[in-house]
């Protein structure tokens, strides 16, 4: 009996070929997740060594010369670098900013993209100030002066031509061999600057966010008198400094 069961042979489990291949192939696919997880430990391991800093990234289109409120950007973390050192970092650092650029959805925001809210200078006064069209190239801040299409001695009587300058007709002989301008009165100008030197505080917004044409002007008091004494049907122009 014995030596029946030791004269049995040993059974091994014989594998075709279709085993033997899946077996190699979930051993290279084992190994290549194996590797995958390596590499992404090691990425996670150098990542975590990079510093962040905070910054603010806008929400919407911003356009130049719109004032800014903590809603237009949120907060994101971005690598840090010295080019945002001084990037505001929290919402609250923009409130009442003015944007200098125009800033679309997702752009960060640098220093050099706003302005501080501007601030009257002493001895001025803030009035709403309607514009004939939104002067190119201005924004909240600048100095500018204010112009209108009419003489000067219509509205300020007691104003010398000083802000006037004459038109000059074309220099022609008359037959008696006398230039024109030796010979006709002198046309006062159709323009006359009624305000200089006033400060952009901010461009009106309507209710759809859009600007609307008239802006608020830090100006000498007696300059706001001479505004506010205009009909409204005159064009006020405006013009950077």
């Amino acid at each position: 009996m014995r030596q029946h069961e030791s004269s049995s042979p040993s059974h091994r489990p014989h594998l075709g070929l279709a085993q033997r291949r899946r077996i190699a192939i979930m051993r290279r696919v084992a190994r290549t997740l194996l590797i995958a997880i390596a590499v992404f430990s090691i990425l996670q391991c150098v990542t975590a060594t990079v510093a962040t800093q905070p910054m603010l990234s806008t929400t919407g289109d911003i356009t130049r010369g719109q004032r800014l409120t903590a809603n237009d950007v949120t907060v994101i973390t971005v690598p840090a670098h010295t080019s945002f050192a001084n990037a505001p970092t929290e919402p609250k650092h923009i409130e009442s900013r003015i944007a200098l650029v125009d800033m679309p959805a997702g752009t960060l925001v640098l220093p050099s993209h706003i302005r501080g809210t501007p601030v009257a200078p002493e001895g001025t006064t803030v009035i709403e100030t309607r514009l004939a069209s939104k002067p190119e190239g201005v924004d909240a801040g600048d100095e500018i002066d204010l112009i209108i299409g009419q003489a000067c001695a219509s509205i300020m009587p007691d104003t010398s031509d000083a802000s006037e300058t004459p038109e000059t007709p074309e220099s022609s002989e008359t037959p008696d061999g006398q230039h024109p301008q030796d010979t006709a009165p002198t046309t006062p100008s159709r323009q006359c600057t009624i305000a200089t030197q006033a400060t952009l505080i901010a461009f009106s917004q309507r209710a759809d966010g859009t600007t609307a044409d008239s802006a608020s002007i830090a100006m000498r008091p007696e300059e706001a008198l001479t505004i506010m004494s205009l009909p409204d049907s005159l064009p006020v122009i405006a013009t950077r400094r």
